[in-house]
């Protein structure tokens, strides 16, 4: 089984390298996602996703965005390996109007039996919103 460190930089990497099979597979049955944007900002923020409606957010962050940048930065590692935080630094390109985002996330997993069972993510809103109201115009 493999430490959560190295689970969540699996993760890390096959999302950043779009291979949402991959990231799936490292997701326990039972996953749940939930973004913490304002409900509305982009379809399924504000709420716990399953495993399902996760991979629907994910592929459409991928149909909408060129990954220049994706680094997870140091992961830590609570005491028990059942949890650990991470603050990516994103940059992404939306693909329609070639505006840029750069922002650091808020990652806070939870683990069990060598794959991921949950994920909170926060953003900095204001920033999130900002651009997002940028790209809608174009």
């Amino acid at each position: 089984m493999p430490t959560t460190t190295d689970l969540l930089q699996k993760i890390y990497t096959a999302y950043r390298e779009k291979r949402l099979d991959d990231v799936l597979a490292l997701f326990s049955d039972d996953f749940r996602f939930t973004l913490h944007l304002p409900q509305g900002t982009i379809p399924g923020a504000g709420i716990p996703n399953n495993k399902a409606e996760t991979a629907a957010m994910l592929q459409s962050f991928i149909d909408t965005y060129d990954f220049l940048d994706y680094d997870p930065d140091e992961i830590q590692i609570s005491p028990d390996g059942e949890h650990a935080t991470a603050s990516p630094l994103i940059r992404y390109r939306h693909k329609a109007s070639g505006q840029v985002i750069q922002t650091r996330l808020s990652h806070f997993w939870s683990v069990r039996e060598g794959k991921a069972r949950s994920l909170d993510e926060y953003h900095d809103t204001a920033r999130v919103e900002a651009f997002l109201a940028r790209v809608a115009t174009q």
